[in-house]
């Protein structure tokens, strides 16, 4: 049971000053966590959240207000128009139902339900006194457990003995290659740049001036990886953190281990991999830079659209990051669709495995994929190479 000390109604009941303190305790706690450690703009908000909450300023916890203190937009800034306040509180729930995800040493847990600008506050519930030891039995009963526990040991070591007559079960390939990031301790980072578009602010001038606009889209090829991954990740319990744009620095990639989904339109992608034994070269191009050959699209139309394309998958234990880094991209936006595709199926994984060296689980490895794509669609990656070291 827990007692919530407010709640989303527009009435705030009172806060003591004592539990305030431990309010701000916890708060602290929460921004320092993994989830929020790396992200200013989710902890601002959930700062500014809180802080309103304890002090009853309900009419500071609206939209319009959140976005011009919290985000710094200006007075004339329409919620309508910019979704900047929904889309980071959404991501704000996200993260605090990460942080609280199997914690039970929290003696206040902190939300922000959904339709809500305003927290909730719920104290664990005081731990009920333990149970009166049992009654000793009689001594004259004593000898009734001697028969029990004989064939408690009895059962135990024929179980024992079944258990190690029956060879263990070899992990999977996909459970090899994704152990290192399934059993660290902190989320996954999935990293998606997005692809800068131009377009013209005013259609009916005849000087058809472009704008860039950026940091709003990505590609189809991307997102498709990326729920893939996601998917993978939570299929298996593991913790993951997404991040766009502008939104991510070297100390995020230095925290924790790493996805990075694209090449050409993803700076991080190029600038952590570009020592490596296949890299990305001019546009549209893979180098060996072991013998310097090039894997080149012969047809890429000036639409992007191709019948085939390139891939890399790398997965790098000692990047320069200091952290696990996986980067999966490829030539054009169907490679990287196809990169994901590799590394979340369990027959690719196993063909991998087949051409690979016994202790393969804990080297770093680059795989060179190749992909046929018929219409709209990327077939299966077929193995062009792959390098362990």
């Amino acid at each position: 049971m827990e007692r919530s000390v407010t709640g989303p109604d527009s009435t705030p009941e009172v806060i003591s000053e004592a539990d305030g303190v431990l309010i701000r305790e916890a708060l602290r706690r929460v921004l320092e966590s993994a989830p929020f450690r790396t992200t200013r703009q989710c902890q601002s908000l959930l700062t500014y959240v809180v802080e309103h909450t304890l002090a009853g300023k309900n009419d500071r916890l609206r939209e319009r207000a959140i976005g011009t203190a919290v985000f710094g937009r200006g007075p004339d800034f329409e919620p309508g128009d910019d979704p900047v306040v929904r889309v980071r509180a959404a991501e704000v729930r996200k993260r605090l139902a990460q942080y609280y995800h199997n914690r039970t040493d929290s003696s206040v847990r902190i939300d922000i339900p959904s339709g809500s600008y305003k927290a909730v506050f719920q104290w664990k519930a005081e731990e009920s006194a333990p149970p009166a030891p049992p009654t000793p039995r009689p001594r004259r009963f004593q000898w009734l457990w001697v028969p029990a526990a004989v064939l408690v040991l009895a059962a135990s070591a024929l179980l024992t003995s079944e258990f190690r007559s029956t060879p263990s079960q070899t992990p999977s390939a996909m459970d090899q290659f994704w152990a290192p990031a399934l059993n660290n301790p902190k989320p996954i980072l999935i990293y998606n740049a997005t692809t800068p578009i131009f377009r013209s602010p005013d259609l009916t001038s005849s000087a058809h001036k472009l704008v860039p606009v950026l940091d709003q889209y990505m590609t189809i090829g991307d997102a498709y990886a990326s729920v893939l991954l996601t998917s993978l990740f939570t299929r298996n319990g593991k913790l993951y953190q997404m991040r766009y744009g502008a939104d991510l620095s070297f100390s995020d990639l230095r925290y924790q281990p790493s996805i990075l989904i694209g090449a050409f339109d993803n700076g991080w992608t190029m600038q952590t991999t570009k020592d490596l034994r296949f890299v990305f070269d001019k546009h549209p191009t893979i180098r060996d830079r072991s013998d310097n050959r090039l894997y080149v699209l012969p047809n890429l139309a000036p639409d992007g659209r191709t019948s085939e394309d390139y891939a890399i998958v790398s997965r790098v234990f000692d990047s320069n990051t200091g952290e696990l880094l996986i980067a999966a991209a490829g030539i054009t936006q169907y490679g990287t669709r196809a990169a994901g595709e590799f590394l979340t199926s369990p027959q690719l994984l196993a063909a991998l495995a087949a051409k690979a060296p016994n202790d393969w689980p804990k080297k770093n490895l680059q795989v060179l994929l190749h992909t046929k794509i018929t219409g709209e669609t990327p077939g299966p990656p077929s193995i062009v190479i792959a390098h362990f070291w």
